[in-house]
């Protein structure tokens, strides 16, 4: 069989950083992906995500200000930009929470009305909502751009990247484990699961593998990470020279948002930050909701002035949820699982394949990990989407 040290299972964000942090640092790693680089299955495809630093949690913050510093060492070295600042808008009740926890953290923000809104963003409306918070870092990540950029650079410091080559079992093996593939098997001292919606799966087949073996793996319960299907719309804008801001009107938790039109989107994008329905990954449906597709219009007429209120494009994606959506970073035995990133990790990307390194590679990374642990309490028990 084929070795390595460590074999990453799935190429979206954050297997393709994994995958770059570790050969960055000469871990002799194979990259699986199921279908191919950039295929649109999973979480990681479209032209842009949000970038923030408003998190409630002080601890979120901290660590979007040391992905902020990751994203512009990786666009140096893909040699083209990844990372757009807008400026950005949080709207809503919770704003104010977001505004302290970055004030603990050194960073600046401010309260605009609505017609300082409107001067600076014609495009956009907050008329009778009261003040809004602005932040002036925030921004986009180029997601396909990005996923991209980071196998490549994994492929230039010699990181085998295998398309079209699903991992069907994770099996124990002397050195750690086997992984099973169709065209052969490779056996590796750490495995890196980061295959978004499959991620409950694998995880749980593998469990009963080490299990049977004699060699369980130190987990009691396989933590909760529910994929479900999302949809987002987008939106032409009048002016073609307007400038947007990210958009993120609060309300329990974090309900609506737009992202300005970067990196070759159809338009503005919008959509809502709440669990859909749930989904088998491999069989769908993928199909469109005509209500979703008619409340984003609305949304858009309601907030986003600027733009012509029916949607030029919608497209789905997924969401792997967990109850707390908190995300799972953690190491299991020879298993390193990083999955459940309810919607708000692109962010981090980075940052998170960094820590994913650190961990396949036998070491604890410098992240608040008893919060993405695989065994947290709010993982335990089933939660309904």
């Amino acid at each position: 069989m084929d070795r390595a040290d460590v074999v990453v299972v799935g190429s979206g964000a954050l297997g393709s950083a994994a995958a770059r942090s570790l050969g960055d640092r000469g871990v002799e790693t194979v990259l699986l992906e199921q279908f191919r680089v950039g295929h649109v299955r999973g979480s990681s495809h479209g032209a842009g995500r949000i970038f923030r630093l408003s998190y409630e949690q002080e601890d979120y913050v901290r660590m979007a200000l040391d992905a902020l510093a990751l994203w512009r060492d990786l666009e140096r070295r893909a040699g083209e930009p990844l990372l757009i600042q807008t400026g950005g808008l949080d709207v809503g009740p919770d704003a104010g929470d977001c505004e302290r926890a970055m004030r603990e953290c050194g960073i600046e923000s401010e309260w605009l009305t609505a017609e300082e809104v409107g001067r600076r963003y014609p495009g956009v409306s907050v008329e009778g909502r009261g003040p809004v918070l602005y932040q002036e870092q925030f921004g986009v990540s180029l997601a396909d751009k990005t996923v991209a950029a980071q196998v490549n650079l994994a492929r230039q410091s010699g990181v085998d990247v295998r398309e079209e080559t699903p991992a069907t079992a994770i099996e124990p093996d002397s050195h750690g484990a086997v992984v099973r593939t169709p065209s052969g098997d490779i056996g590796a001292r750490a495995v890196v699961l980061a295959s978004g919606g499959w991620n409950r799966w694998i995880l749980e087949a593998a469990v009963r593998a080490f299990s049977a073996s004699g060699d369980p793996l130190p987990l009691s319960v396989v933590p909760e990470m529910i994929p479900t299907l999302q949809q987002v719309s987008y939106f032409a804008p009048l002016d073609p020279d307007a400038r947007w801001p990210t958009f993120i009107e609060r309300g329990r938790g974090l309900d609506w948002y737009s992202v300005p039109p970067s990196g070759g989107a159809a338009g503005v994008k919008v959509g809502r930050h709440l669990p859909g329905r749930r989904i088998d990954p491999a069989e769908g449906p993928f199909d469109v909701d005509p209500a979703e597709e008619q409340a984003c219009a609305e949304f858009a007429r309601k907030n986003l002035p600027g733009v012509d209120p029916t949607p030029v494009a919608t497209e789905t994606c997924l969401y792997t949820m967990t109850a707390d959506e908190d995300f799972v970073i953690d190491r299991i035995g020879p298993l390193v699982v990083a999955g459940g990133c309810s919607g708000h990790a692109f962010k981090f990307t980075p940052l998170i394949g960094e820590a994913l390194a650190v961990l396949a590679t036998g070491h604890r990374p410098d992240l608040p990990m008893e919060r993405f642990s695989a065994s947290r309490a709010a993982l335990a028990a089933p939660f309904a989407v």
